[in-house]
C-alpha cells in the first residue's frame, strides 16, 4: 500500500474506532485526515522536487488568536503556502 494512498469515505467510516462514533465526529475526523494527508503529500512533494527549480512548499497552518487551527467549513485546516 502507498503510504500516500486516500482510504476513501465508505471504508473510513467502518474502522472500528470511527464506526462507534456519532455522524459528525466521524465526518469532523475523516476531513482532519483528509487535511493531514494532503499536507504530508505537499511536504513529501516539495522534499522530492528539492533542488528541481521553484516549488510550493507547506510551511504552516492558518492559526486563531488562542493559537487553536483555523478552520475551513469542512474542518480541513488552511495550509500556508510559500515558494521554495
Amino acid at each position: 500500500m502507498n503510504i500516500f494512498e486516500e482510504i476513501p469515505w465508505f471504508q473510513f467510516k467502518l474502522i472500528p474506532s470511527i464506526s462507534k462514533l456519532p455522524l459528525t465526529e466521524q465526518i469532523q475526523k475523516y476531513n482532519i485526515y483528509m487535511a493531514d494527508l494532503h499536507h504530508r503529500r505537499a511536504v513529501w512533494d516539495a522534499m522530492v522536487h528539492q533542488g528541481k527549480g521553484t516549488s510550493i512548499q507547506v510551511i504552516g497552518v492558518l492559526l486563531q488568536e488562542d493559537l487553536f487551527d483555523l478552520l475551513q467549513e469542512d474542518g480541513s485546516q488552511i495550509l500556508i503556502t510559500g515558494l521554495a
